[in-house]
């Protein structure tokens, strides 16, 4: 699977004119830059949120793993790892899809999720073992630069 972007309603950056000035004071161990930033053209404002939702099934004598990815970004994530053990090896599905190599010990790679979209990754549990929790690190182009994330399930 390429990118995950199939979404009716993406998200939309806020756009809108502002008059004067923004102040910047960031702040980074014992340095702190400061600037008054002038704004004279249309600004742009992107806003990033990551969810992530985890479900257990249980069926017969299995266990199934579903955790669900949501890009409630107005910015595309270009790249999407989910990682948590115990998986039986070849049981891992990307939308549906079977994924045969992946492994959620060693982290499973989305290429992308567009704006708005969502990604469900689901897998078979082991027996026995602990239930370890699910980590979700996330990348996105802003400005040129590429910045990252971590989200849990809540």
């Amino acid at each position: 699977m390429d990118f995950c972007d199939i979404c009716l309603d993406p998200p939309r950056p806020l756009e809108g004119r502002i008059t004067g000035a923004v102040r910047l004071d960031a702040v980074e161990g014992n340095r702190r830059l400061l600037a008054e930033l002038p704004l004279r053209e249309p600004v742009r404002l992107h806003f990033v949120e990551v969810a992530v939702r985890e479900r257990l099934w249980e069926a017969a004598e299995r266990t199934v793993r579903v955790v669900t990815v949501y890009n409630r970004s107005s910015l595309p994530l270009t790249g999407v790892e989910v990682a948590c053990g115990g998986a039986v090896p070849g049981s891992v599905r990307m939308n549906g899809l079977p994924e045969p190599e992946a492994d959620p010990a060693a982290g499973v790679v989305l290429p992308g999720l567009g704006a708005g979209c969502a990604a469900a990754l689901t897998w078979e549990v082991e027996d026995g073992g602990e239930r370890e929790p699910v980590r979700v690190r996330y990348q996105y182009l802003f400005a040129g630069e590429t910045l990252t994330g971590e989200a849990a399930p809540a």
